[in-house]
């Protein structure tokens, strides 16, 4: 039985406007961009296949309209969303890592290509970084992994090139 994505999409969409809930207010209190909100509402990825499996952002997004975590299983296999009784916090507790629900989300999420770690401290704080992670889909193609890994180099040259405090000239 192929699963409908589609049925899905529609289905958290008129639950976020049951819910009063704009995209962008959906994609601000889930810690995403509203890209992944509209591919979910439209049951398709942003590079337009059908998604594979159900993400942790749509487990995020069942529990913020209301619905357990188990309803985007429900959905696509024809039946209903079950209600959780209430809409839960947006806000979730820091995971065991220390890092923002969101954040250790999407680092367990898709395929690892690449890293940057940027120190922004100056001599007496070695410990201000920025740090920037590169995922993909675990299904990525040669071409668009190449068409990404370029966009990447442009970009890790443009962060690399950030003065850290000790870069900056001091003045006289």
């Amino acid at each position: 039985m192929e699963r409908d994505w589609v049925r899905l999409g529609k289905a958290f969409a008129k639950a976020r406007t049951a819910a009063g809930l704009t995209q962008e207010q959906v994609a601000e209190r889930l810690h995403v961009s509203r890209t992944p909100i509209q591919a979910i509402e439209r049951g398709r990825q942003p590079n337009s296949k059908p998604f594979a499996k159900i993400t942790t952002t749509m487990r995020a997004y069942a529990r913020l309209v209301g619905w357990t975590e188990d309803s985007p299983d429900l959905v696509l296999d024809g039946g209903d969303p079950e209600a959780l009784g209430s809409v839960q916090p947006a806000t979730e507790p820091a995971t065991a890592s220390g890092l923002p629900t969101a954040v250790d989300r999407e680092l367990r999420s898709g395929k690892t290509l690449d890293h940057a770690v940027v120190h922004l401290g100056s001599e007496d704080d070695d410990e201000t970084r920025l740090v920037v992670v590169l995922k993909g889909s675990e299904d990525i193609s040669e071409e668009e992994l190449d068409r990404l890994w370029q966009q990447w180099r442009r970009t890790r040259r443009t962060l690399q090139a950030i003065p850290g405090e000790s870069d900056t000239p001091q003045e006289s």
